[in-house]
């Protein structure tokens, strides 16, 4: 494997499904926390959980980036019941992590940014960004306020 190579940076901010199963949570703060490996975790079988550093992606950072020290956040939403993810690093995406994350992620995102419902933003050192948004189809999540 080539070590050379540039970095990727991901831009991350979505609400989740209030249903999101408690194992999905609990893989989401260990990729922030990096703590101990739980079962559920071992028990994944999506293709991101085959790569090396999917467990420090959240934590990764480089200074080609303006933003160059790891952001990363999850909290609940009292309102909504759901949880907010919300995540900003870089890394040399060998293997494709930042997309397996987010085939992984979107089908537990309820809502993005905007009226096109962005979720993400990929930049490469070099080129312009990818701009994910969820599809036309996914229903919002109405707050009783």
């Amino acid at each position: 494997m080539n070590f050379m190579g540039m970095y990727t940076e991901l831009i991350f901010g979505a609400r989740l499904k209030p249903d999101t199963p408690s194992n999905v949570l609990e893989i989401l703060f260990y990729m922030i926390d990096t703590g101990d490996v739980d079962e559920l975790i071992c028990k994944e079988t999506h293709k991101l959980f085959t790569t090396e550093r999917w467990e420090r992606m959240f934590n990764c950072s480089s200074y080609y980036f303006g933003v160059n020290e790891p952001i990363n956040k999850m909290w609940s939403d009292d309102i909504t019941g759901s949880f907010i993810l919300s995540i900003r690093c870089n890394l040399k995406n060998y293997n494709n992590e930042i997309e397996l994350f987010l085939d992984w992620i979107k089908p537990f995102i309820c809502q993005g940014s905007g009226i096109n419902n962005m979720y993400a933003i990929v930049t490469y050192e070099e080129g312009l960004p990818t701009i994910y948004n969820l599809d036309d189809n996914c229903e919002m999540v109405d707050a009783d306020i």
